[in-house]
């Protein structure tokens, strides 16, 4: 076997051979499993992982890798991991092989294998001299490494971290970021090279003899000049990491622990001593022989500079002598001489050597002591890590502000705090303060309790007193001021802060004086926010007044340009637009803090009221724009600054803008001795360009009567104060009125010539009538000196703009009219009405056009009602005021509708004044005020409970069918018939009466008002009828005159049913007058003729009216004056009998005689007027069912009409009543049968129908009809007859008695109209009418029927006759 292994090596290089060999030793390791099955490590270890790891094997696998062959290498790498892995003993002593430095020399790209193999062993040898230096966890990763101070830490954070692979990818590229700087130069020129140097020759003997095994010796430090001013923390580069141009936004994870990494080397840092040995007991130690003239350095006791400079003189001191590679040299040489492994005595001369080494190489690099540059960088790492991250380490309280606060102190005798070398380090020590504090609100609390505050106040003072306006913002000082002003701006929301501000001495001062840093807009923004987190405490708000504060944010305001925004959404970027921005944002922030200052709004903070802050923004920037002072409208504020703009509650121009800087400007140099301002000038301020402006309430009233459209924001404050203001003005006229009267009163008679009874009516100038009035303001205008007339003129111009402006505010904001619900209110609107000549312009029109739209607002209406003077002023008005006119009768429309106005009206003499409208004497009144009157007078009668007293009243003026009229409306008709001549059963009115009327209102109406003016309120007291109404005699019923109606009845009656109840009421009245005797002198006889024929003639017209009586309970009442008339006349002893004790023809006898035969009585005429309304109401089937419901003690209708068929000239009405009131329809008709039947009435109507002269009834001829009079009378008689027995309850018993009689059989089977006058049937007068209104006789005749002889009927007759009786009886 032998034989065929060298046949196949024959053809193998030596490396294919070393590749072999390593990889069956692998799978050797590999074969024995070092774990059991229970994962526990064997012991003792197999074999081969022994025999390999032993110093007789393990050193010569290490050094294969030497041969730089890459598969040799990967081999040997994989076969070392194998063999030390579980295998602590070898694990441990590996680096005794110099492995780590034959695989850092290595220069091939194949490293994997050895990542592997160094991430598993690097951070377990015991290279310090003992094991328990090797597994110490809480040294540094550099501390921990055999390959610390070989490699630079962040490849070993690599390999720690990310891992062989990413440690062996690193180990080849070139990278120079935050996180590795590695180039291929470092590995080569410095890494590889170092290594070998350390290596000496042992590679060439190696070669040379393979057995020759390395003698370790402790490698001194690799010194890689790309970092040499770097520092690692955590895993990160601090200088490239804060070199924001070349890595801006380097992703940055880990943050609490990078934060803690970084204030543990911060703190280390600032504890950093320099070392206790000296440089020459150093050189001494490390046997480097010293020049003879002098030492390179102090002794122990000596004192170190930590001054760069001096550094910097010290280091070349020491490379003028010390070589670093004799260093190195010397280094390795002792430390391989007195390594513990080699020299297990030399365990003190080997520490020893160890700090000689790093005191000099410290003093090489110049770390002795705290650098500034390395303080810089983790200042400027935490600055990094809380800028971008500062909401993650939000929940962490920051636990460096010893250091920081210690870092931004600055004596108050150190004058070089601001030199190149300290400023960054405060630049970035002030921003960290400011970043942290922004993180969070916990991190400001900490830092005011460690005292940071004052701290800060002096640093801000002292950079303050360098920093000027002009200064850039990149200069430290400014850098500085903006740091410390962001951090006060985090702070001074917590009241610990706020109290210690208060008393750093000048801190208010400086916080004001930021804000002219116009090129550091940080800065400013900083301080403004600041101040508006001052204002939160009334002292601070006082301190910032005196310190000036508003003449330096006021101007910021003006800054504002809205155009910078457009331009910025449109992305046209440049220089110029990104300062209008930061302008931009001064002015808001600026505009917020005043807001906050006067005590405008309360954010986050509330802030109190301040007066004297509140009271000069209003003077300064006028009401409206300071009230715009609030979060919500301050981009709206302002752009309105820079904007000229006239509206009701801004006028704001380039004018107001000039004298607001120019007095801002003066008062900025007008300082107290004490180096504050007073503020009271700024309170009293006023704008030379409005001081000709009314401003009412934040409000001009010039520009608002102007846009009476515009839409005022406080529109109650407003309303309020305009009250006031016209109240005001009015108590000022009235005063200098009286005041001007006086004055006259005192001058020489001659003067005074002009003024009548004046002294009367020195009281108040309404007591003076219209013609006294306007002689006395005459004389006033006229006598008073020039300043006077121009103090009256302006007052009045005054009055007119402000009552135009209540009226503008009235109408476009209708629900203020509440304001003046309270009759106190109102008191200045009616006070305007003093003095209504004509040097009050329109103030008295203004105020009724105002008094018109508070009507709309039922309050209102009360409270203008409530004083019965004010009312009574209106009314007036339209008698002394002829220009106030319309205005006044739209307001006392609209006031009608209350009892008191209709009382002051009636009671206290309104009426004539409003009448002297409508009937106007001379003067022309326009026709719309003329119907406006009719309106309200109309308006008026209709008031519920004093209305009836106001048509009592214009009755005694016009005739019922005006008032009625004037009642109805519109006023336009109402003119109109006033105008036209009138004759109509409602009107009879000539325009002579119209004269005679008016006339006498307008004396009258004089008359009023002279006593008016005198007492006050005057009762008026009604008057007799006014002459004018010439038919005074005439029959008047319902405002309709009788006789024209009778004229004309079918004239379109404004109230037929008014005039029917009146007709109805007066006719039963004169019916019962007719009775009283001759002594008690009667009325007239015809009166109720003549009503009951318009009563006759109304009811045809409108037959609906009917139902009307009926309901009224009129027809008993008829019926009942009808019974007593009948009564009156002189009858036969036979007349009254009962029906079942006479002969039908002994019953009822007619009475016509030889003594009716001439003239009717009036008597009669009476009666006949009874059942000819009668006859004419029952045609309604309402009043027909009243007929039938009689009441106990009154008169039956049937036996009634039974009578009335033997009047004269009343059979046929009688005839026609009974038809109508049985007709079908109604529901009584049973009980008017029953009445028929028990008194006769069948037996009756066929008497009237027996036709044989000399007959057995012999009615026919006793009732001396004509011939017409018989026929219809036959007719109707036939037609009662038939409606008798054809239904109800009686039907059966009335034809039984039809059916015994012979007379009945000759006309029931026939109809009879044709006997009938022509549209008898339908016509509304009925069959009487017709017969009563036809002047000629009627040519149709109803002819007897063929002579029958008496088969003896009659017995049979007279029993069903007789027992048809008892049986009604019986009913």
């Amino acid at each position: 076997m032998g034989h065929g292994i060298s046949y196949r090596c024959s053809y193998s290089s030596a490396d294919q051979v070393g590749e072999a060999a390593l990889s069956i030793l692998h799978s050797m390791v590999s074969v024995h499993s070092d774990l059991d099955d229970a994962g526990e490590i064997v012991t003792p270890t197999p074999r081969v992982k022994r025999i390999l790891s032993s110093p007789r094997c393990l050193p010569h696998i290490a050094q294969a890798l030497l041969t730089g062959e890459p598969g040799i290498v990967e081999g040997a790498a994989a076969l070392l991991k194998a063999v030390v892995t579980r295998n602590p003993k070898a694990m441990v002593r590996l680096y005794n092989t110099g492995v780590f430095y034959f695989a850092l020399v290595y220069a091939g790209s194949n490293l994997y294998s050895i990542a592997n193999l160094f991430a598993m062993t690097h951070g377990h040898q015991a290279f310090h001299g003992g094991e328990e230096a090797a597994v110490s966890s809480s040294l540094p990763l550099a501390k921990r490494s055999v390959l610390g101070g070989i490699l630079p830490e962040s490849l070993l954070y690599v390999l720690e971290r990310s891992g062989p692979y990413a440690f062996a990818a690193a180990m080849i590229s070139d990278s120079d970021t935050p996180e590795i700087i590695w180039t291929h130069k470092m590995r080569a020129e410095r890494l590889i090279d170092q290594v070998l140097q350390h290596l000496g020759d042992f590679p060439q003997k190696l070669s040379q003899h393979c057995h020759s095994l390395y003698e370790y010796a402790p490698m001194p430090p690799v010194t890689y000049p790309e970092l040499q001013d770097e520092m690692w923390c955590h895993r990160y580069y601090l200088r490239n990491l804060c070199d924001e141009i070349r890595f801006p936004g380097w992703p940055i994870v880990e943050h609490v622990e990078f934060l803690q990494s970084l204030l543990a080397m911060w703190r280390e840092e600032l504890t950093r001593r320099p070392m206790d040995l000296s440089e020459e007991e150093a050189c001494k130690i490390l046997e480097i022989p010293l020049d003879d003239d002098g030492g390179i350095g102090d002794d122990a006791d000596g004192k170190h500079n930590n001054d760069l400079e001096e550094d910097g003189s010290i280091k070349g001191k020491l490379i003028g002598r010390v070589d670093e590679e004799k260093l190195k040299r010397q280094y390795r040489k002792l430390a391989m001489k007195f390594h513990p492994d080699k020299n297990p005595e030399g365990r003190e001369k080997f520490v020893a050597v160890q700090k000689a080494y790093e005191r000099l190489q410290a003093t090489l690099q110049g770390l002795q002591g705290p650098q500034l540059w390395r303080l810089l960088l983790l200042l400027k790492g935490q600055c990094i890590l809380y800028r971008r991250y500062g909401d993650v380490l939000q929940p962490f309280k920051y636990a460096g502000y010893p250091m920081l606060l210690n870092s931004v102190t600055v004596d108050k005798d150190d004058s070089n705090f601001l030199s190149a070398e300290r400023a960054p380090l405060l630049v970035a020590a002030s921003e960290l303060t400011w970043l942290t504090c922004v993180s969070s609100a916990l991190n400001g609390e900490e830092l005011v309790r460690d005292g940071g505050v004052p701290l800060l106040a002096t640093l801000l003072s002292r950079c303050m007193c360098v920093v000027q306006p002009s200064t850039p913002s990149t200069e430290p000082s400014a850098m500085i001021v903006t740091n410390v002003m962001q951090t006060f701006a985090c702070v001074s929301q917590f009241p610990s802060a706020r109290s210690e501000m208060l008393h750093c001495a000048g801190f208010v001062e400086d916080v004001v004086h930021c804000t002219e840093l116009e090129f550091a807009s940080a800065a400013v923004d900083a301080s403004l926010q600041t101040i508006a987190l001052l204002t939160a405490s009334s002292e601070l708000q006082d301190s910032l007044l005196k310190a000036g504060v508003l003449w330096y944010l006021l101007p910021l305001l003006l800054q504002y340009d809205s155009t910078a925004e457009e331009n910025a959404a449109a992305e046209t970027h440049g220089v110029g637009s990104n300062v209008q921005i930061a302008k931009n944002t001064h002015a808001l922030l600026a505009a917020r803090a005043l807001a906050r200052l006067a005590g405008y709004c309360g954010d986050e903070i509330s802030t109190p009221y301040n007066p004297t802050a509140a009271n000069s923004l209003k003077a300064l920037l006028t009401p409206k724009l300071s009230d715009m002072l609030n979060d919500d409208l301050s981009k709206e504020l302002l752009t309105n600054l820079i904007s000229n703009l006239e509206s009701p509650e801004i006028i704001w121009n380039s004018a107001t803008r000039a004298e607001l800087l120019k007095f801002v400007d003066k008062q900025k140099s007008c300082q107290c001795p004490d180096g504050s301002y007073d503020m009271q000038d700024a309170q009293l301020f006023k704008y030379k360009s409005l001081s000709k402006e009314i401003q009412v309430g934040s409000v001009y009233l010039r520009v608002y009567n102007e846009q009476p459209d515009f839409e005022i924001s406080q529109p109650e404050s407003f309303c309020a104060a305009l009250l006031q203001f016209l109240w005001k003005l009015v108590e000022d006229r009235k005063k200098m009125l009286e005041s001007n009267i006086h004055e006259v009163l005192e001058e020489p008679l001659s003067n005074k010539e002009a003024v009548l009874d004046i002294s009367k009516s020195l009281e108040t100038i309404d007591d003076m009538n219209e013609e006294d009035c306007t002689r006395q303001e005459e004389v006033v205008v006229e006598s008073a000196d020039e300043p006077a007339s121009v103090k009256d003129d302006n007052l009045v111009n005054k009055l007119t703009i402000g009552l135009t402006s209540l009226q503008n505010l009235l109408t476009s904001n209708p629900g203020l009219a509440v304001m003046f619900s309270a009759k106190e209110q109102l008191i200045p609107l009616f006070e305007c009405f003093i003095d209504t000549s004509a040097s009050s312009g329109e103030v008295p029109q203004l105020c009724l056009n105002v008094l018109s739209r508070l009507t709309t607002y039922a309050p209102c209406v009360e409270a203008m009602v409530a004083d019965r003077e004010s009312l009574l002023l209106l009314l007036q008005l339209l008698h002394c005021a002829p220009s106030c006119r319309p205005g006044a009768l739209h307001v006392l429309y609209a006031l009608a509708s209350t009892s008191e106005l209709g009382w002051a009206a009636a009671k206290h003499g309104g009426v004539v004044y409003i009448l002297q409208l409508v009937l106007p004497v001379q003067e022309e009144i326009p026709l719309q005020q003329r119907a406006a009157a009719a309106s309200l007078l109309g308006k008026l009668v209709g008031q519920p409970m004093h209305g009836p007293r106001v048509a009592i009243a214009l009755a005694r003026f016009f005739p019922d069918g005006l008032v009625s009229a004037i009642r109805d409306g519109p006023g336009e008709a109402v003119v109109t018939a006033l105008e036209q001549t009138s004759e109509t059963p409602e009107l009879v009115w000539t325009p002579a009466m119209a004269a005679s009327l008016g006339a006498q209102i307008a004396t009258m109406a004089s008359d009023l008002y002279r006593e008016q003016m005198k007492g006050r309120v005057v009762d008026w007291d009604l008057p007799e009828h006014a002459s004018g109404q010439e038919m005074k005699d005439e029959p008047q019923v319902g405002g309709v005159y009788v006789r024209l109606f009778l004229k004309d009845p079918k004239f379109p009656l404004r109230n037929p049913k008014r005039f029917l109840e009146g007709l109805l009421d007066q006719y039963v009245s004169a019916v019962a007058a007719t009775h009283y005797t001759k002594e008690m002198q009667p009325a007239d006889p015809e009166l109720p003729l003549l009503l009951s024929a318009a009563l006759v003639s109304l009811l045809r017209v409108h037959p609906a009216l009917a139902d009307h009586v009926g309901y009224l309970g009129y027809v008993p009442k008829l019926v009942a004056a009808m019974a007593y008339e009948g009564r009156r006349e002189t009858m036969a002893s036979e007349d009254v009998k009962a029906a079942n004790h006479c002969q039908p023809g002994e019953f009822w006898e007619p009475e016509y005689g030889e003594s009716n035969l001439g003239s009717q009585t009036s008597q009669e005429r009476v009666r006949l007027s009874c059942l000819r309304v009668l006859h004419q109401l029952a045609a309604s089937t309402t009043c027909a069912e009243a007929m039938a419901t009689a009441s106990t003690g009154t008169p039956q209708v049937v036996p009634l009409l039974m009578k009335a068929i033997g009047w004269q000239g009343g059979s046929v009405m009688a005839l026609e009543t009974l038809k109508r009131v049985v007709v079908a329809g109604n529901r009584a008709r049973d009980a008017l049968v029953a009445q028929g039947l028990k008194i006769g009435l069948v037996d009756v109507l066929l008497g009237l129908l027996d036709w044989r002269a000399g007959g057995r009834h012999g009615l026919c001829m006793q009732m001396k009809w004509n011939e017409s009079e018989a026929s219809v009378g036959r007719v109707l008689a036939v037609e009662v007859l038939h409606a008798f027995a054809t239904e109800g309850a009686h039907c059966a018993k009335v034809r039984n008695i039809l059916n015994a009689s012979d007379v009945w059989s000759a006309y029931k089977d026939q109809k009879h109209d044709l006997f009938l006058p022509s549209n008898a049937q339908s016509a509304a007068a009925g069959v009487a009418g017709l017969i009563e209104s036809s002047s000629a006789r009627l040519t149709y005749a109803l002819t007897a029927p063929t002579p029958q002889p008496a088969l003896g009927r009659l017995p049979t007759s007279r029993t069903t006759q007789a027992d048809a009786r008892d049986e009604a009886s019986t009913e």
